[in-house]
């Protein structure tokens, strides 16, 4: 008898050491570093947490926790708290909505000593390059929570891990932190954001066969991949977006076209792109002017931009003073690829300066998909590409929910980055991924990828092919006008 009490005591001990989960508490970014969809992967078998580190549960079936393998988290400065805390009675959102929705996170744990257990198998490690320092810090974080939800409803077997890395701010710091991620011997990375940083590291990525889904939508970035790894450019390119919005403005009987854009190097590629579009169409591409960030430059390019016309093609190199309103060809649309305060005083300028009262309609890129011009009258009736809004309204309202926040536009990228990489680990019966993978990848009912901002697919050039909507600014919200095609044809 007391050698089978003895037994039930030990047996009973043992069950207490090892059921232990150890989660953390999503109530503000700092703390949010440590919890996952991941079960932790330690350096050492062994890890106990101190008072001054916050545990909580979360209410998941399948409970997982996130990694923080990076030797940088002791210098990364908590985020600001969210601005407040969401709950049953003082949140916003409708009954309609409840049922998309995820459970709120939950309560902390009690106890301050857990034994975290080693995980039980090897994982698919994914690197998150991001800034986590300095002034892009919150984008940073953000993105990161963004790439937490989406392992949670994505990655269904448990195969991936997600490491952070803090990208900083300067290219060549950039440069000796992804010296790391190649020492760890990680093939697939998420970020970083901004062209510098990843002009930074793309030939390091290529030489060392990692896989990079940037988030920056430069087309500079293209081409630079091989077989089996590189750059992947994973905004919204300009060539997918004018293309888009001249199809759709040219099969509305809308040929005559001009260009209000920013005098930068990305203003002048999107009229590039927009001349070669037109033309090929056998739409007229009248003018194009290009300002400086001022209200006086501003309006000297809205002023001659309305009142510019093309002449009948028998009437070019001759007088055209004596042709009437009648002959002349007036611009049908004004492109602006521009965003913010500065879209707002453009469009204010069109509005205020056009004596004559001709008929003009605006359109603009994927930059326009900001609720804060929702308010702006001017715009009214604008149309601009982008990806279908009601999905991302969503997980925007989930990720509310969870952060007491809500997320850059950007941050859809990183979620359904995070979808790609685990559809593709399903596949895998090892444990590497190559870029080709990405290229390779079939799905029948779709040819690509499903997620927040609709299907898309990788390209072997390195671009992200996606299928956009078209979008209207309404009365206080985006109307779909035309929506996206929900399939690839297949190459």
């Amino acid at each position: 008898m007391k050698k089978f009490i003895f037994l039930l005591i030990i047996l009973v001990s043992s069950c207490k050491y090892n059921d232990v989960k150890f989660t953390q508490n999503f109530e503000n970014d700092e703390e949010y570093i440590s919890s996952s969809s991941e079960e932790i992967s330690t350096q050492s078998d062994r890890v106990e947490l101190t008072e001054n580190e916050p545990q909580t549960n979360l209410k998941n079936k399948n409970q997982r926790q996130i990694i923080d393998q990076t030797p940088l988290e002791q210098n990364i400065k908590s985020l600001e708290d969210s601005e407040k805390t969401i709950n049953d009675e003082s949140s916003e959102l409708s009954l309609q909505d409840e049922k998309y929705l995820k459970s709120p996170i939950g309560k902390n744990f009690e106890s301050n000593n857990l034994f975290i257990p080693p995980a039980s198998h090897r994982k698919i490690p994914v690197a998150l390059f991001l800034p986590l320092t300095g002034k892009n810090k919150d984008l940073g974080w953000s993105i990161f929570n963004a790439t937490s939800l989406s392992l949670f409803d994505n990655d269904k077997n448990n195969k991936l891990e997600i490491v952070l890395f803090d990208c900083k701010d300067n290219p060549e710091d950039s440069k000796k932190i992804f010296k790391e991620i190649i020492d760890r011997n990680i093939k697939v990375v998420i970020g970083p954001i901004f062209t510098s940083t990843v002009l930074a590291i793309e030939k390091m990525a290529r030489d060392n066969d990692i896989t990079v889904i940037s988030l920056s939508n430069n087309h500079d970035l293209l081409n630079k991949t091989s077989k089996y790894g590189g750059i992947f450019v994973g905004g919204i390119i300009p060539e997918t977006q004018v293309d888009k919005i001249i199809n759709y403005s040219i099969d509305r009987g809308k040929f005559n076209f001009a260009v209000i854009a920013p005098n930068n190097q990305y203003g002048k590629i999107v009229t590039e792109q927009m001349k070669k579009f037109i033309r090929s169409r056998d739409g007229n591409f009248i003018t194009s002017e290009f300002y400086e960030n001022n209200n006086k430059d501003i309006d000297r390019a809205v002023e001659k931009v309305i009142n510019s016309f093309g002449v009948p093609t028998k009437s070019r190199n001759r007088d055209t003073s004596y042709l009437s309103d009648y002959d002349r060809i007036y611009p049908q649309v004004i492109f602006i690829p521009e965003a913010g305060k500065a879209l707002t005083r453009i469009a204010g300028s069109i509005s205020r300066l056009n004596n004559e009262e001709r008929s003009f309609q605006l359109i603009g890129s994927s930059q326009w998909n900001d609720n804060s011009i929702l308010s702006d009258i001017n715009l009214l009736g604008s149309w601009f590409p982008a990806p279908e809004d009601e999905r991302f309204r969503i997980f925007e309202k989930n990720y509310y929910r969870s952060f007491g926040k809500l997320p850059p536009r950007i941050t859809s990228i990183a979620y359904d980055s995070i979808l790609a990489i685990s559809k593709i680990a399903e596949e895998k019966t090892n444990l590497k991924i190559a870029l080709q993978d990405f290229v390779e990848f079939n799905n029948f009912k779709n040819n690509g990828f499903d997620g927040i901002d609709g299907i898309f697919r990788f390209l072997p050039n390195g671009a992200i092919q996606r299928n956009l909507a078209v979008l209207q600014i309404g009365n206080g919200k985006f109307e779909t006008i035309e929506s996206s095609i929900p399939k690839f044809m297949r190459y």
